[in-house]
């Protein structure tokens, strides 16, 4: 599928993380003189960096800069982008754990993955209920949650926790809206500023074929995208195994990562 038939399912879409990895290159990917786009982020500098590339592409962008863990922004934000209808919502922002691993810095992943996603997500399907109907659909929101979700991991107990309900949460969505799309994506290692920690061995794929692989996957309505397939494959089979073997594996990638 080209981008012009991607582009062609949407008109106006919102972007939560889009200052910079997947959320950056998802919305260089769509921007067009057709489309208007909805960007957020933490970071001021980068996001108007991505609004003037977008705008340099023909789109209409309109940027805000707060933390998703902030409920009434996120209220406010949803209130102000429904104002017309919304196509497309991505819902992207998420922190990952960096090289320290506190009880902190675990507390403020799980807060951002967690209430990041909820204090979205829920205000926007209020929202979204009210649209009329295309093509049997109200509109379609994706959230990003990760290959972490599939498995636990040692070393980031809080994110694979928290991207796990992202992944149930949108399974469970779409049992509840029938009328609007929900599209789970559980991608795997992605070189993005989430990732600049890990050990150079770990097989990554570059956010912007990330992007795409997303956007088909959202385009063709799928309400899970697991990539790549056979890291899911990999995830699902070690979820079978013993613990006393999950202990000694992760030892031994413990180790490797230290290499």
């Amino acid at each position: 599928m080209n981008i012009e038939k991607i582009r062609a399912n949407y008109q106006r879409i919102a972007i939560t993380g889009a200052s910079s990895g997947i959320g950056k290159e998802i919305a260089l990917y769509l921007a067009s003189p057709q489309t208007s786009l909805y960007l957020t982020g933490r970071d001021t500098q980068r996001l108007a960096d991505i609004k003037e590339s977008c705008v340099n592409q023909g789109a209409k962008v309109q940027e805000s800069t707060f933390d998703v863990r902030n409920e009434s922004a996120c209220q406010q934000w949803c209130e102000d982008i429904f104002q017309e209808r919304v196509d497309l919502l991505i819902i992207n922002a998420g922190m990952a754990l960096g090289e320290d691993e506190s009880a902190n810095q675990q507390i403020q992943v799980a807060q951002t993955n967690v209430m990041g996603v909820a204090n979205i997500v829920f205000y926007a399907l209020e929202k979204m209920q009210q649209q009329e109907k295309i093509k049997g659909y109200r509109g379609q929101i994706v959230l990003i949650a990760s290959i972490a979700s599939l498995l636990a991991m040692p070393n980031a107990q809080s994110y694979s926790a928290s991207k796990h309900f992202v992944r149930i949460l949108g399974e469970a969505l779409n049992l509840s809206y029938p009328d609007i799309t929900i599209t789970t994506i559980c991608p795997g290692f992605i070189t993005t500023p989430l990732t600049a920690h890990l050990a150079q061995w770990i097989p990554m794929m570059s956010a912007k074929q990330a992007a795409r692989k997303i956007l088909v996957a959202s385009a063709k309505r799928k309400w899970l995208y697991i990539f790549p397939f056979w890291l899911g494959f990999a995830a699902r089979f070690y979820n079978l195994l013993p613990l006393c073997i999950k202990r000694y594996l992760c030892k031994i990638l413990n180790i490797m990562g230290k290499l």
